[in-house]
């Protein structure tokens, strides 16, 4: 029996009455197109989030590496697509904010609705498309497109419209389930490391860039996160505060610069038990927060987007993972990365907003705990 990768059951039946239906109608009416190999045209999509924008840095530079007389397009959101500048392995990227994702979080800026991306797509003559995340409108959007290889995965249903559907492994980590779509088109690379890329104007402006927000370079900076995409990946303010209370006598040659993508929902105490912070809150954008890593000695935050980019541009991370999602298969891999957790049995939820009294996955990581692993890091 087919595997979803839905929460709740009434979707799995959904999906399963839907994939009933159409793998017969697929065998009779989706005839495989001829497709040339090597593809002259490769189509990426990832349109989700930021974090994951992120991982897939990696997949153009294998493409390319063995498909090296191709084009490669790139369709992500317009929050995910500053990641993608100046990246010289990829030709083009579109953007489009799929309503299904952005959930109000983000202004939409779609220039065109999802039948005119399908058009679009069509126009485009792409020989094969590698879907990442496994969703079923993407699938259907690849075949709308008339795109004659498609590869991805079926696990919200509609695997029927791929023509090569991979097994999902559940529980592999999520570059594992990028390595295998990649493998599956005979793309046998190890590993996929992200990667960003700048230009040498942003690289000569970024001087100016530090000076403007007030950094210096006799100064030792710790970055901190405050809020995160979702709250239930947020540490607590209380746990903020106490943390910040205590920082200043452990850390006196260090200062916190606290950065998020705006007003994050916590307090003015956080700020007030800080007064030698810097907060960089909705002042940069997120290709100048990128380059700022670089001042950074260590960086502090949740499972989310910022403190990702912090240790894939080689900064030490220290991460305080929530019970939101599988650890084992969004955890970073990349070096110099420090992890604390509090396991909880909740976990993992999936959750947005946390439904449990005092919100413990997060609640339960101390100030003192993150203050001993800071020291380590430090030394």
């Amino acid at each position: 029996m087919k595997q979803y990768i839905f929460r709740k059951k009434t979707k799995s039946f959904l999906a399963g009455v839907l994939d009933a239906a159409g793998y017969p109608l697929a065998r009779r009416f989706f005839k495989k197109a001829h497709s040339p190999y090597p593809p002259r045209h490769v189509l990426v999509i990832r349109m989700d989030h930021v974090g994951d924008v992120l991982r897939a840095t990696a997949i153009p530079k294998a493409v390319k590496e063995n498909f090296p007389e191709c084009r490669l397009t790139f369709l992500t959101s317009s929050w995910g697509a500053p990641l993608l500048e100046n990246n010289p392995f990829i030709d083009e990227v579109i953007t489009y904010d799929a309503p299904w994702f952005s959930k109000n979080r983000y202004a939409s800026r779609n220039r065109f609705s999802f039948f005119q991306l399908m058009r679009l797509l069509r126009k485009k003559g792409i020989d094969l498309a590698i879907s990442l995340r496994g969703d079923l409108r993407e699938n259907f959007l690849l075949a709308a497109a008339g795109i004659p290889e498609r590869v991805g995965y079926g696990v919200t249903g509609g695997g029927f419209f791929l023509t090569r559907e991979v097994f999902y492994r559940r529980g592999a980590h999520e570059s594992g389930h990028a390595l295998d779509l990649l493998r599956s088109i005979g793309i046998g690379v190890q590993a996929l490391r992200p990667a960003l890329y700048f230009s040498a104007e942003e690289e000569k402006g970024f001087p100016s860039l530090v000076r403007r927000l007030g950094l210096t370079d006799g100064e030792k900076y710790v970055g901190l996160q405050l809020g995160a995409g979702a709250s239930a990946k947020a540490w607590p303010e209380e746990n903020v505060t106490a943390f910040l209370l205590s920082f200043a006598d452990r850390f006196p040659d260090h200062r916190i610069v606290f950065v998020g993508s705006g007003s994050p929902k916590v307090g003015r105490a956080v700020f007030d038990v800080c007064p030698r912070g810097i907060s960089l809150l909705g002042k940069t954008t997120l290709r100048e927060l990128c380059l700022l890593m670089r001042k950074f000695s260590i960086f502090i935050g949740p499972d989310s987007g910022p403190a990702h980019i912090a240790a894939a541009m080689s900064v030490p991370t220290l991460f305080l993972y929530s019970g939101t999602n599988v650890f084992e298969q969004w955890k970073s891999l990349e070096e110099n990365t420090t992890t604390l957790r509090n396991p909880v049995s909740c976990s993992p939820c999936h959750e947005e907003i946390c439904r449990v009294g005092g919100h413990p996955c997060m609640s339960g990581i101390t100030p003192n705990e993150v203050l001993t692993a800071l020291e380590k890091m430090v030394r």
